[in-house]
């Protein structure tokens, strides 16, 4: 059972990580459009562990914006800065970031073709 459950897990990640190589890789060619962000924040994160080689407490930090942008005439919202959400281990590093997307900031925004709902502000 316990080996079936690790080649499940292992599956999964798999899966997840293919699918988001995927997306990098169609997202570069995505046409963009105008957007601005509508709200901005940090978010954060209490990670305990005794994992071997770490024990304690730590925080991580990670940059959440809320955008609006159309295509076609229809208006939509998103949320995704890059494919892969990125985590920092110090909260500076996060409001640099952040500082990038004030409320009202302009941004270009990548978006599906096909279904424009999908949608992100980096590619990295």
């Amino acid at each position: 059972m316990k080996k079936l459950l690790y080649a499940l897990t292992l599956g999964a990640m798999l899966y997840f990580g293919i699918q988001q190589a995927l997306e990098m890789g169609d997202s570069r060619d995505w046409p963009t459009t105008e957007g601005v962000i509508i709200a901005s924040r940090i978010a954060s994160s209490h990670k305990t562990s005794t994992e071997k080689g770490w024990r304690g407490n730590r925080y991580e930090y990670e940059v959440r914006v809320q955008y609006s942008y159309s295509v076609g005439g229809v208006n939509y919202t998103g949320h995704r800065l890059r494919i892969r959400p990125t985590k920092y281990g110090f909260e500076q590093n996060a409001r640099r970031e952040l500082a990038e997307y004030p409320v009202g900031q302009r941004v270009r925004v990548y978006y599906d073709p096909k279904q424009p709902e999908r949608s992100l502000l980096k590619h990295i």
